[in-house]
């Protein structure tokens, strides 16, 4: 263990970047941009902002992106800034629940029904939970009202370049903006799902799968999912030139996605869709041609713990009922799998094989006392970096020995 510090309360996972760790903290009605070094854990500098208000599951969300200049950050009430590395301070702000209001459907008076209520622009009943996207010169994020989808900023003015169309609303979705080339197209593709967020998930429709141009926020191609999908949170995964896999949980299962283009006409065909493996809330991972993810039983999988498939859809193996991780984050590195439990604060570490995994060390890293260690994790130069509710710790992994 290098370092630890203090950190409020939620789920906001680290970046890092030039040997510096970012992160976007929450604390006393306040968001708070917080830069440590690597090394040794040191607080740099802080940014910070107001930002009232509570949510269930309170707290932190999003992690930061960072660039060569910049750290542009989304809290989960709609503030978006991009701050300067150099000074600190806000090039410039944004708010993406304000700045997306319809004079004419946003009416200060309150609703008289529940689909004007719908129809409002809002914040997310769990908040806004994504990362921005860098494309170019541009800063990519997802307002998804009933207006509009996806928006890009300039990056160091905060001018809109443009926005997308339609692709669903933001109650219950919290995809960060995926980029990817399809077809040898570079598109952004979105999951958002479009009905009363009431809904059970078994009566929830189908999600909305939009491409996006990212140079000009048209929409390249839309198909909803097979089946319902009420609330999405795992990023799409490209796992071949015309191939998305997605995933989710509360009964969503998994599908794999074929996108073709034909004379600038686009279709989509679901090549394969079950409920047998259902990831809630981390993103899949792609490695060496298989597909890695976390699934549950109480969110409808019965293939449990970390599990392996191939591209057709097929389990190969899973690490079952006696190795689940409650929602924990997981990273792949140099063949091995860092999982860490999301309620004990167990970090395990697992080698992979073509016949399946081997548990290699595990250890308790983190005193989560059952409250949920959610956050993404983040490895660079052999540093690991976990948090739980309460603390952000930093842990050598380097050079791990084979037998723990």
């Amino acid at each position: 263990m290098l370092w630890t510090v203090d950190v409020g309360e939620g789920f906001a996972g680290p970046a890092v970047r030039a040997g510096q760790v970012f992160l976007l903290d929450r604390t006393n009605a306040q968001d708070l941009l917080r830069c440590f070094q690597l090394a040794t854990g040191r607080e740099l500098w802080r940014f910070t902002y107001d930002a009232p208000g509570t949510l269930p599951f309170n707290g932190s969300r999003n992690v930061p992106t960072i660039d060569e200049h910049t750290a542009f950050t989304l809290g989960p009430f709609g503030d978006f800034h991009a701050v300067d590395l150099l000074t600190h301070r806000a090039l410039w702000a944004r708010h993406l629940v304000n700045d997306f209001k319809d004079p004419v459907i946003d009416s200060e008076q309150p609703a008289a029904t529940r689909p004007e209520k719908l129809a409002r622009v809002q914040v997310p009943m769990w908040g806004l939970t994504q990362a921005p996207l860098v494309y170019k010169d541009t800063v990519i994020v997802a307002p998804q009202t009933q207006s509009t989808g996806l928006v890009a900023y300039d990056k160091r003015t905060g001018a809109i370049r443009w926005r997308s169309d339609y692709i669903g609303r933001n109650w219950y979705s919290h995809v960060s903006p995926y980029l990817t080339m399809l077809c040898g197209v570079p598109q952004v593709i979105m999951l958002a799902q479009p009905s009363d967020p009431e809904k059970s998930p078994d009566e929830a429709p189908p999600a909305l799968i939009s491409s996006i141009d990212p140079e000009t926020g048209r929409v390249l191609w839309q198909t909803p999912t097979p089946g319902p999908y009420k609330i999405p949170i795992p990023q799409p995964l490209r796992v071949a030139e015309d191939r998305l896999f997605i995933t989710g949980g509360l009964k969503m299962g998994c599908l794999m996605l074929q996108v073709s283009a034909n004379a600038g006409q686009w279709g989509t065909e679901v090549l394969f869709y079950n409920r047998m493996v259902a990831a809630h809330i981390h993103s899949p991972v792609l490695y060496q041609g298989r597909i890695y993810l976390t699934s549950f039983k109480e969110d409808g999988g019965s293939r449990v713990g970390l599990v392996c498939l191939n591209a057709e859809g097929e389990v190969l193996w899973e690490t079952g009922s006696g190795l689940q991780f409650e929602s924990g984050g997981f990273l792949i590195a140099d063949g091995m799998v860092f999982a860490l439990h999301g309620k004990t604060g167990e970090l395990n570490l697992l080698g992979l094989a073509e016949t399946g995994p081997k548990l290699l060390a595990h250890a308790k890293v983190l005193d989560a006392r059952g409250a949920n260690a959610w956050a993404p994790l983040a490895l660079s130069q052999g540093k690991l970096i976990v948090r739980d509710q309460h603390q952000m710790k930093c842990i050598d992994v380097a050079n791990p020995e084979p037998n723990g």
